[in-house]
Formats: C-alpha cells, structure tokens, sequence
C-alpha cells in the first residue's frame, strides 16, 4: 500500500465508525496495521471502533500504542483521556488533557473535556481557566457560556452564573440545558419557588430525568409533597433505573402515607443497594425494613463520590493532631440545625454548659440566621459562632483549619442539608459523626461514631465503619430548661372530653409522617379496634397533600371509625410540648423511630411505647427507656407492642404507675442531668484528643 492507499483505508474506517459498523472498522482497521504497523492513525481508529463495541481492553492497548507512535498528536491524546474518563481514571485522564493542551492551547475539545474533569475533581479554578479561553474562542457558542455557568454555581457565585445564563439565553433561547441550570442555580442559591418554572421550561422543550428529579426535589422543599412525587415518577418513566429517583420516590410516598406500590419501590431500592448502585440517599434508605450492614452498603456507596476529589483537593491530607496537654481542646461542630431545629433543640443546654469545661466550642452554621430565640441563644452559647451559609465546601474547609480546630463533629451526616463534600476534605485531624444521622457514614473521613451501648448491640457493631465513642448514658442530649405550659383543654385540641367515657384513652404519635408504615398503622388499628373508646392523636401535614384523607380512609378499610384519627395542626414548640400533657402513651414507628421527638414526649411526662430493631434508627426510643430503666415499655415483637398497648388502656394503675417513674426526680436524672451529660461528653473528647496527640490510632472508647 502506498499513502494515497492509507489515506482511502482511514476514510474508509472512519465511515464506517460513522455508520456504527464498528466490527467491520476493527475488522479494516487491523488489515490496515498489516502494512503499516508504525503509522499511528490505525491503531486510533482501531481503538475508537474497539470502544464503541465496549472492547475497553482493547482499545486502551491500541491508544497506548499510537501514543507511541506519535506522542505529539493531540487527537490520539483527547482519544485516551476520554477512554481514561470511562474507566474511571479521572486524574490520569487530566495529566493527559493537560499534555494535549500544551502542544494545541486552543483545542476545544481538549479545553472542555479537561474544564469537566477539573470540575469532577473540585479544581473550579481550573476548570474556569479553561472555560473561559473556550468561551474567548467561541463567544458565539452557547455551550461555551453553560460550562462557565456550570462551574461559578460550584463556587457559589451565583450573580456571574446567572449573567453567563442569560447570555446563554440570548444565544440559543430554546436551550434546554440553559433552562435546566437557570433552575439549578434558583434551587442551590435558595430561590426554591424561583427553580420550578426554569425546570418546567427544561422538562417542556426536553424531557429529561435529571430536570424531573431535581425538579421533585424543589416541590418537595416546597411543601408540594403531591406535585414530587409525580415529578419523581416521571424522572423513573424517562430512566427507570435512576436510583437517585427511585430512593426519593419511595420517600415521597412514606410521606405522603402513599401505600399503593410501595412493597414493590421498597424491593427494587433495597436491590438497588445490595448492588452497590450509586445515587441511593443513604437518610432515605434508614426508613426501610432493613439490616445494619445494608444501611452500611448504601452509606459506603454513597461516600464513594467524593473519594477521588477529597484526595486529590488541596489540604485533603489529614493534619496529625498536636498541642500540649494544657492546650485547651477545640471542638467544632458543623450544623444545618443551629436556628429553630431538633438539632439545635437538642444541643444548645448542653453547648451552654461546655462554657464551663476545657473545651473551646465553635459552631458552624451552615444555614442562615433565622432571627428566632433559639440562633441568639445558640450564638451567645458556643465561644466561638462562625456562620458559614452559602459557602462552597474547600472555602468552609480552609476557614475550619485556620480556626484550628482539634476535632470536628458532624451533626448532618447525610440529613438535610449536609455537606458530606466537606468533611471528605479532612478539614481536622479527627472527625466524628453524632447525633442527626443515625447510622454509619461508611466513609473513610469518619473516626468516630459517638453512641451508647443500647443503640449499636454488640452482634451489629461490625455494621458501623467509624470508631464507637461510647457514652455511659443515653448518646442524645437535650434541653432542660423548658417548662411545660398548661395546655388548652381538650376539646380546643379535638380530643374527646375525659367525661364523656372511663375510656377515652388518648394514644398519640407525633412523628413525621414518613416514619408511618403500613405495618406500624395496621398495629395502630388493632389497638383502636381493642379499645373502643380511644382515639390516635397525629399531626398534620401540610395542606393539599391528602395525608389526612388517605389515613382516615386507611382507618376505614381497617374497620375504625376515620374520626378517631385526630390531627393536632403545626404548633410553636411550647404549645407542642404542652400538648402531650394530654396524650396518654406515645405509640412510636418501626423500623425508624421517634428522637427528638421521643425524648420531647418523656421530658412532658408522657410514656413512649416502642419496639426496637436492629438498626440505630430502630433503637433511639429503646435507648431513652432503658437509661431510664424503663424497659417494659421496649416491645419485643409485634404482638407484645399489641398487648401492652392495650393493657396499659385497660390498667389505669398500671399506666399510672408508668407516669410516676417518669416524674420521679432521680430517675429522670438518669436521662435528663445535662451537668453530668456534659462532663461525660467533654471527658470522651478529651480521651479521644490525647489518645491522638500521643501518636496513637482511633479505636472504640468509652469511659
């Protein structure tokens, strides 16, 4: 063959590349490499077709060779980094990208394959760089102002975004992806209502399941439970095997006490997860009927995103804790909660009492102030409130490190509104998982998970991949200092009069809906058909969802009269508190159970009636009843959560006697004395903290 000949034969292989004959180029492109092994377009083309029939081997060793080859030609370069791309080789794929753009600077392709992985790897900087000198060459181009949008949402510079949107929009005002990030922008910068119509637009001129997932999640923000569900179940409709949509779908109907097909969601999420599908919410995933080890899988799985840019982040590396003894320990705490929260609830007496205690606190809010009695009673607590609302993740964590901080604990995990992107960047040389999450975090940033002994049992700590802090007493503390105000009387509440029968018992639950399952309401109707005359407090969700509607038309099928079911609208927290002066036993939800509000029900004098599991989530109750030595009220199956709950209708004397533990001073010191939680949580600290500047490794500890 001669050149003229070799010219023919690559126009020949890239047609049929182009036509998806990808066996007939292989087959071509090696007849080729018979009369001319040393010329490297081949071997390209030849690795092209090899890729596009999933010969990923194949092709990496043909790419390899043409590189050989010909180490100065740029297309041969941009081929492999997109190979290195698929096979997850991300930091190699950019030493690549940055070699094929030394020799041709102004190579679009180069410039944005290498701005994405710079973006996947957090370098935003970088990435910028290149979008830029793109958007220079190709001002024309409304990709080239996406990109450049795409990467200042991940800075948190939303007024540059959105002008390079718009100018976006002026190009091409039908793009589908400008609309897409115009939303994504609203619903990260917190202008929720804002984000609906630009992803309705997107959704309209390309339906896309991305666009609907995100979608439902601004709806469900919005309190527009209904309208996230059926944006979800349009997002599964486009791509069916979304596990992203799949987790929050099966959420939303555990919300919205949607029963219908939730068995079959639930099955495919917990197959989704036993196959380490990546885009489960690990949070979501603790409401289903499962097992410690899963909830690991799925936690780990999730972790796994953030693996590569944590390594490869400036300050990834952890820091060796250091100090002399006497130097005071600083600890701090990463919070969404830090305004008129649970988490804050459950914190602020005890972050007041540290005051007292060698310990130097500093908060890190992630939300802003939300001008309420808790965030000013919160700021004048810890010695340190540093608010860090609407900051990227590396800027937090450079702030984190020049405050010094010893060890860092991490009220989130993966609730709303967490950053697990931060705590990836090892921003303190020991980080601890507490409180909000209950569970493992699977991810290799976490040393240790604080707990007592009752939540994590002894045949289920291999399921939890941080250290075990363990605290002598209940691991959840709270405030004391509120006062239970009277209540109205209660008929203002919708409960019967306690006149009008012996038996108007009162059982209540106040949990989120999503916590109620089939299983835990059909154990609820019993009850109510075992006792006539009772009723079941619950609260209500928000307007327009139906949940009252489907409940008390779950009640009917079951044969209960649908106005037994009580709903108690959404009260300030001491009208709340004192609503359970009312309720004469919390029934509590498996397989998640009541916490905060569990402990908010005993602190009011109210029993809390429980079943624990396995899980953390199931045990929470079950840890606040023990430490009061309240176990009978631990169920250990169904039909005894049955019995009891009934009993304790049909013993007043027994229910009574109930009541008085909970009013007994020394018992509700065991569980209350937040002097003697404090001095426990400052002392494990403490351990933890010396443990670590005398050299040695992370370990479970207790006092």
């Amino acid at each position: 063959m001669n050149t003229i000949a070799l010219a023919d034969t690559l126009d020949a292989i890239a047609t049929l590349i182009e036509r998806g004959d990808f066996k007939g180029a292989e087959q071509r492109a090696q007849a080729a490499l018979q009369f001319f092994p040393l010329e490297a377009e081949p071997w390209r083309l030849l690795a092209i077709a090899q890729l596009k029939a999933g010969k990923f081997d194949a092709a990496l060793k043909a790419l390899q060779r043409a590189r050989t080859l010909a180490p100065r030609s740029v297309d041969v370069l941009c081929n492999l980094a997109s190979l290195e791309i698929q096979s997850g080789k991300v930091d190699e794929a950019r030493l690549t990208l940055e070699q094929a753009l030394a020799l041709a600077p102004d190579h679009i392709g180069a410039l944005i394959n290498l701005g994405r992985v710079r973006h996947h790897l957090g370098d935003y900087a970088g990435a910028v760089q290149c979008f830029e000198h793109r958007a220079r060459l190709q001002p024309g181009q409304a990709e080239a102002w996406l990109d450049l949008a795409n990467c200042r949402i991940a800075q948190f510079q939303w007024s540059s975004a959105e002008a390079h949107l718009q100018h976006a929009l002026k190009l091409n005002p039908r793009s589908a992806d400008a609309w897409y990030l115009i939303g994504y922008l609203h619903e990260r910068s917190g202008r929720l209502a804002e984000a609906v119509a630009p992803y309705r637009t997107a959704l309209d001129l390309r339906p896309n399941a991305r666009t609907a997932h995100n979608l439902g999640l601004v709806l469900d923000q919005l309190g527009d439970w209904q309208g996230a569900a059926r944006a979800l179940e349009f997002s599964l409709q486009l791509d069916p095997n979304l596990a992203e949509s799949l987790g929050q779908l099966t959420f939303a109907k555990r919300r919205l006490c949607d029963w219908n097909g939730l068995s079959a969601l639930s099955a495919r999420l917990t197959a989704a997860v036993a196959a380490r599908t990546r885009g489960v919410a690990p949070f979501s995933f603790l409401i289903e009927d499962t097992t410690p080890a899963l909830q690991l899988e799925c936690a780990r799985t999730f972790a796994r995103q953030f693996h590569t840019a944590s390594a490869l982040s400036p300050g990834a590396v952890a820091i060796k804790a250091d100090g002399a003894g006497d130097t005071p320990i600083r600890v701090g705490f990463v919070s969404s909660g830090f305004n008129q929260h649970a988490t804050g609830l459950l914190v602020v007496e005890m972050i007041e009492r540290l005051r007292d205690s060698p310990l130097h606190t500093l908060a890190f809010a992630t939300t802003a102030d939300d001008g309420t009695v808790m965030r000013r009673r919160l700021l004048a607590a810890f010695d340190e409130f540093h608010d860090i609302a609407q900051q990227p993740p590396g800027d937090i964590a450079m702030r984190i490190r020049a405050a010094q901080v010893d060890v860092l604990i991490d009220l989130d995990g993966y609730c709303m509104g967490s950053l697990p992107q931060l705590f990836a960047l090892r921003p303190a040389p020991i980080q601890i998982n507490w409180l909000a999450y209950p569970g493992s975090l699977g991810a290799l940033w976490y040393d240790y998970l604080i707990a007592d002994r009752f939540l994590i049992p002894e045949a289920q700590r291999a399921h939890y991949a941080e250290k075990i802090a363990w605290l002598p007493r209940c691991y959840q503390p709270t405030d004391t200092t509120r006062i239970i105000v009277e209540p109205p009387v209660r008929e203002a509440c919708g409960l019967p009069p306690r006149s009008s029968s012996a038996q108007a018992f009162v059982y209540c639950c106040f949990n989120n809906t999503w916590k109620f399952t089939p299983r835990s309401f059909a154990l609820w109707m019993r009850i109510l058909h075992a006792v006539p005359d009772s009723v079941l407090w619950l609260l209500e969700g928000p307007s327009g969802n139906g949940i009252g509607e489907r409940l008390r038309e779950a009640a009917r099928q079951a044969g209960i009269d649908a106005q037994r079911i009580v709903f108690s609208p959404k009260l300030n927290h001491a009208d709340y508190l004192a609503r359970f002066r009312h309720a004469d036993l919390f029934l509590d939800t498996n397989p998640y159970n009541a916490h905060t509000t569990a402990s908010d029900a005993i602190y009011a004098g109210c029993p809390v009636l429980t079943r624990p599991g396995d899980t953390f989530a199931s045990r929470v109750a079950g840890s606040l009843n023990y430490q009061l030595g309240i176990d009978e009220l631990n169920a250990g199956s169904d039909d005894d959560y049955l019995r009891l709950a009934v009993e304790l209708a049909q013993q007043p004397d027994r229910l009574a006697a109930l009541r008085d533990k909970l009013a007994d001073p020394v018992r509700r010191a065991r569980l209350f004395d937040m002097r003697a939680y404090t001095r426990d949580f400052a002392q494990l600290l403490t351990q933890i903290v010396e443990r670590a500047r005398r050299g040695e490794t992370a370990t479970d500890i207790s006092l």
